[in-house]
């Protein structure tokens, strides 16, 4: 008989998490179709465990978009207005580009408008330091907004046709196919602008539209930079 008994191994601790490390690997995983039993197993973690930190899958949706917007922000190296103003619309555009599904989340009040709020608190500092006023900054950012909010929606809803093995175009010419032809006239004349997939998610060229007009807007502003 041995002299001793093996020790007996002890239940290891919960690992411990970090709320920020919950939200990075809800991110990294995707929050548009977020399982919360898979981000537990992602994590190692008992999904009770989860709700120690958020109090609903919504909740930690709506915390990670706002962290992901956040970090977006981008650089401030002393950039002109507009380069600026650019800079902010491509980040927009990467962030909710890439999950079109939490436009529409954010369209049905499910995230709250906390989601945006360190984004846009920054995109009108960074402005009011080149000597835009707030109400010109807010306008820029509301066009801003809903130009590239709709180039994003349009760019979800091409990247789904083309997961169902179709396209615009395609969609297009089947649904005439069912009108006489004598029918629609004018949106058979635009009928490749209006298929034009590039132009119908392309945010840069009516974005520079209002960039153009605020110049000529701030033209007497000499102290905007």
């Amino acid at each position: 008989m041995a002299d001793h008994e093996p020790p007996v191994r002890g239940v290891g601790r919960p690992r411990r998490l970090t709320l920020e490390q919950l939200l990075d690997t809800a991110t990294d995983m995707g929050l548009a179709d977020l399982n919360m039993k898979e981000l537990a197993a992602r994590l190692g973690v008992g999904i009770a465990t989860l709700y120690r930190y958020v109090e609903s899958r919504d909740a930690l949706i709506r915390l990670a978009a706002g962290r992901r917007a956040a970090r977006a922000t981008p650089a401030d190296t002393g950039q002109d207005w507009a380069i600026l103003v650019r800079d902010y619309a491509a980040a927009l555009f990467s962030s909710v580009g890439q999950e079109p599904p939490l436009v529409v989340g954010f369209l049905e009040a499910r995230w709250g408008i906390a989601v945006e709020l360190e984004f846009v608190d920054g995109f009108l500092g960074a402005l009011a330091t080149r000597g835009v006023s707030t109400p010109a900054a807010m306008a820029l950012y509301r066009a801003m907004a809903k130009i590239v909010l709709g180039a994003a929606v349009a760019s979800g809803h091409f990247a789904a046709l083309a997961a169902r093995g179709t396209c615009q175009a395609r969609e297009l010419t089947a649904s005439l196919a069912a009108w006489d032809a004598d029918e629609l006239p004018h949106l058979r004349a635009a009928a490749a602008d209006y298929a034009d997939e590039a132009a119908a998610s392309d945010w840069r060229e009516p974005l520079d539209a209002v960039l153009r007009d605020a110049a000529t807007r701030f033209a007497g502003g000499h102290d905007i930079r």
